[in-house]
C-alpha cells in the first residue's frame, strides 16, 4: 500500500517554530524596516527567514528586546540581573503578506531588592499564549464579519484556536455593565428552530441602537431576573418599554419598572389590522365564483401594502376589487385611515380620540373580522396611545432580528445557546460600531 507524505501543517502551532528552524537559517536585517513593520515597540528585528511551508510562505522574525531590564511585580523595582531565558515563538499578523511567526527571549529576572524571582511581562502577548494580542485581536474581528471555520481555514488555524479566541474576547469586551444608564429598552424574541418554537430573548437600547443581552427562553421569570440584575439607577433611567402584544412582556416590565411607559409596537398593531383584512380576503377567495378568485388572485400584497406605494398597474387591480368586494373596500379603507392617524398625529390627547372614533365606526360596519381588532386594540389601548408621546418603535429590534437571521444562516444554525450569544453581542453589542 503506498502512504501519502506527510505534510505537516506548521501554522497551527507557532510554539514548535523554536524546535523546527534553527538560527544558522536567519538572515541578519540590513536596516530598520522589518522593525517598523513589525509594530511592536519593545521588539527589535535583528535576523529574518522566509520559508515555504506547505500552501504557505512563512515569515520567520528574529527578535531582540529594546530594554534589558524588567519590572518586579512584588516591589516595583527594575531589575537587570536575568536569571533564566528560553526561546519562545508565536504567530503575529501577517507581514508583506506572508504568515509571521516572532523568535524572541522569554526572560526571568531576579530581583536585587526583593531577592524573587519574576517573569518578564510582555505587552504584545499574554502569558502562555501562542499568538500577539494583536493577531488574536485580528481573528476575532474577522469572525464578526464570516464563519469561524473561514477563518480558521484563512489563517492556518485549528477550528478550535479560533473559537476559543473569539470566545475569550467576546466574554471580555461585551459584558454589559448595569450602571450604564438605558432610555428605552426594546424587547422582542427570534426562533432558532421554528419548527421546534425555540425562542430567545433579545434585549436592545433602542436609543443607542444596540443588543444589551441575548436570554435563553422569552418567560416572563428570565426576563424580570435580567431586569433585577441592573443597577437601581440603571431601572430608574429607562423611560419606555417596548414590547409586542406578548403578556409576559408586558407583566415583567410593570412589576419591575413601575415608573417606565410600556409601548405597543405600532408595526405590530398593523400587523394585527392587516391579519383581519387578509382573513376577510381569503373567505371571499374561499366563497366566490372562479371569474372573481381570478380578480383576487395574488392581491394580498396589494391590499396590506400603503396605498401611496402601489404601482399603477397595482391600482388598477385595487379599485377592480373594490367593485366586486365592497366589504373588503369597506375594510381596506379603515386600515389606510387607522395607518394616516399613526402618521399625522403626534398629541397622545389627539390621537386617542381619533383612534376611539375610528372603533365606533369600525363597529358599525358590522363585520366580524374587524371587532375582532377592535377588541385587541381595546385590551392594548394605553401601551398603543404611548406611541404618541415619543413616537418610539421597535423598528430597530425588527432590523436586528433581520441580522440575527443572517448570522444564523451564515453558521448554519447553532446547537449551542452560549455560542449564538456571544456571537450576537459581539457583531451587535453595547461595543460594536453602528454604522447608522
Amino acid at each position: 500500500m503506498k502512504l501519502l507524505p506527510y505534510r505537516p501543517n506548521f501554522i497551527k502551532d507557532a510554539s514548535k517554530a523554536v524546535k523546527r528552524i534553527s538560527k544558522s537559517e536567519f538572515k541578519k536585517t540590513v536596516d530598520n524596516t522589518l522593525t517598523e513593520l513589525l509594530g511592536i515597540a519593545t521588539l527589535i528585528v535583528t535576523m529574518y527567514s522566509l520559508r515555504r511551508e506547505g500552501d504557505h510562505e512563512v515569515l520567520y522574525l528574529w527578535c531582540a528586546h529594546k530594554d534589558d531590564f524588567g519590572l518586579c511585580p512584588h516591589c516595583g523595582c527594575l531589575s537587570q540581573n536575568v536569571h533564566q531565558e528560553e526561546k519562545r515563538s508565536i504567530r503575529h499578523l501577517d507581514v508583506w503578506g506572508k504568515k509571521t511567526i516572532l523568535h524572541f527571549s522569554a526572560r526571568r529576572f531576579k530581583c536585587e531588592d526583593c531577592g524573587k524571582i519574576f517573569s518578564e511581562q510582555l505587552p504584545f502577548v499574554e502569558s502562555h499564549r501562542r499568538q500577539s494580542i494583536a493577531f488574536e485581536l485580528h481573528v476575532y474581528q474577522s469572525c464578526i464579519e464570516s464563519t469561524r471555520k473561514a477563518v480558521a481555514e484563512r489563517e492556518g488555524l485549528s477550528h478550535s484556536t479560533v473559537k476559543e479566541i473569539f470566545n475569550r474576547f467576546a466574554a471580555l469586551k461585551h459584558n454589559f455593565d448595569s450602571r450604564n444608564t438605558i432610555r428605552v429598552l426594546g424587547v422582542d424574541e427570534i426562533s432558532l428552530k421554528k419548527r421546534y418554537k425555540e425562542f430567545v430573548l433579545i434585549i436592545s437600547d433602542i436609543s443607542r441602537k444596540c443588543v444589551l443581552a441575548v436570554l435563553p427562553n422569552r418567560e416572563k421569570k428570565t426576563l424580570e431576573t435580567w431586569i433585577e440584575s441592573l443597577s437601581p439607577e440603571c431601572r430608574q433611567s429607562i423611560r419606555f418599554v417596548s414590547i409586542d402584544m406578548w403578556k409576559p412582556y408586558y407583566q415583567a416590565a410593570r412589576s419591575k419598572l413601575p415608573d417606565a411607559k410600556i409601548v405597543v409596537d405600532r408595526f405590530h398593531v398593523m400587523k394585527q389590522l392587516n391579519m383581519r383584512l387578509t382573513k376577510l380576503r381569503t373567505t371571499y377567495q374561499n366563497q366566490c365564483d372562479p371569474a372573481l378568485k381570478k380578480v383576487l388572485k395574488g392581491s394580498r400584497w396589494i391590499l396590506v401594502r400603503n396605498r401611496s406605494e402601489l404601482s399603477n398597474k397595482e391600482e388598477e387591480q385595487l379599485l377592480q376589487i373594490f367593485q366586486e368586494c365592497p366589504e373588503l373596500r369597506t375594510l381596506y379603507l379603515l386600515k389606510e385611515e387607522f395607518r394616516t392617524i399613526f402618521e399625522k398625529i403626534t398629541c397622545r390627547d389627539k390621537a386617542a380620540r381619533f383612534l376611539d372614533a375610528w372603533c365606533r365606526k369600525a363597529m358599525r360596519t358590522g363585520n366580524k373580522f374587524i371587532a375582532k381588532f377592535v377588541t385587541t386594540f381595546k385590551n392594548w389601548r394605553n401601551q398603543i396611545l404611548n406611541y404618541f408621546i415619543e413616537r418610539v418603535t421597535n423598528g430597530f429590534v425588527e432590523g436586528t432580528n433581520n441580522a440575527l437571521r443572517v448570522i444564523t444562516r451564515m453558521a448554519f444554525g447553532y446547537r449551542n445557546f452560549e455560542n449564538f450569544r456571544l456571537r450576537v453581542l459581539a457583531g451587535l453589542g453595547v461595543c460594536h460600531t453602528n454604522p447608522r
